[in-house]
């Protein structure tokens, strides 16, 4: 295949992904993202602070997962966020901790049930599992996706000599092998992509392979960086959102950057989909994939 075979294909592709996107609303379903994302990012916090802080280094730990806090959100949105949690937050209140749990179980997995019905459409599929089915497997994936979101956060911030410590705790490392250690930050990205990769790969009902989720996963992670410090860029420069909203201001940027990643993610999620219909379809002309199936797939 010529270069400029590749180069009418992936005009076209693009073309078709703009139209799914379209079709499915997805800039619609990105709102809901956010929305229940909003509703559970503040229960979540405190359990995850709460819990962090029963442990060994937890005391240090804390006041550092909050920091990172503000290396992925814009300023604004995460000082709102890291002052209302601080406020919040119990002392060592196993009572409130189980609370926080279930609240933020219950919040979390909403948006998370939003992404897996949008993942569903992508794939143009009807929904299959009932609601207690989706419930317990969106719970599942919000608990793994926190426990690999924690590990990269974790991995990144404490710095070597900590990481160091934990790896040689769990037996991987000793003084004399430090390799884990020096390709931490390495781990972290991949910890973030293998999140992304199992969110692609569960939540739809369709049979799919595993390369056909990768394309999506590192596309929506490497947008997802560039278009969050693009945010911050254009709110330290242009926004106007204190004349405009005034002291809603910080929950105003929070829901547009929250919207934002949904967005994003819902791209990986066409681009993992359009692939895997045009490798099983294999069209033998490029303006087939201008075309939106109308059989819909049925769900395993």
């Amino acid at each position: 295949m010529t270069l400029k075979r590749h180069a009418k294909r992936f005009w076209y592709f693009l073309i078709r992904l703009q139209r799914e996107m379209g079709y499915d609303d997805c800039m619609g379903m990105a709102a809901q993202i956010a929305f229940y994302t909003m509703l559970g990012l503040f229960p979540f916090l405190i359990f995850l602070l709460s819990l962090i802080g029963n442990l060994p280094l937890g005391e240090a730990l804390q006041p550092m997962v909050l920091d990172a806090l503000k290396e992925q959100m814009p300023l604004e949105a995460a000082n709102f966020v890291t002052n209302t949690v601080v406020n919040l937050l119990p002392d060592r209140n196993q009572g409130l901790l189980s609370v926080g749990l279930l609240a933020s179980l219950w919040g979390a997995s909403m948006a998370v049930g939003v992404l897996i019905t949008t993942i569903n459409r992508a794939y143009n599929i009807h929904q299959r599992r009932n609601i207690a089915i989706q419930k317990v497997l969106s719970i599942i994936l919000v608990l793994v996706l926190s426990g690999l979101w924690l590990s990269s956060i974790t991995i990144t911030i404490v710095g070597k000599d900590v990481t160091q410590k934990i790896f040689e705790f769990l037996g991987m490392a000793s003084e004399t092998n430090t390799f884990w250690t020096s390709i931490r930050l390495p781990m972290a990205l991949g910890l973030n992509l293998l999140a992304l990769s199992i969110l692609y790969y569960i939540a739809p009902e369709a049979k799919q392979k595993f390369r056909w989720i990768l394309p999506g996963a590192v596309t929506a992670a490497i947008l997802w960086m560039g278009a969050s410090q693009g945010f911050r860029y254009f709110l330290a420069n242009f926004g106007q959102y204190n004349k405009t909203y005034g002291s809603l201001a910080a929950v105003v940027i929070l829901m547009v950057w929250l919207w934002i990643s949904g967005l994003i993610f819902l791209l990986g999620a066409e681009i993992n989909a359009l692939m895997k219909r045009m490798e099983e379809l294999e069209p033998p002309h490029h303006v087939r994939l201008l075309r939106r199936p109308k059989k819909q797939e049925k769900g395993t």
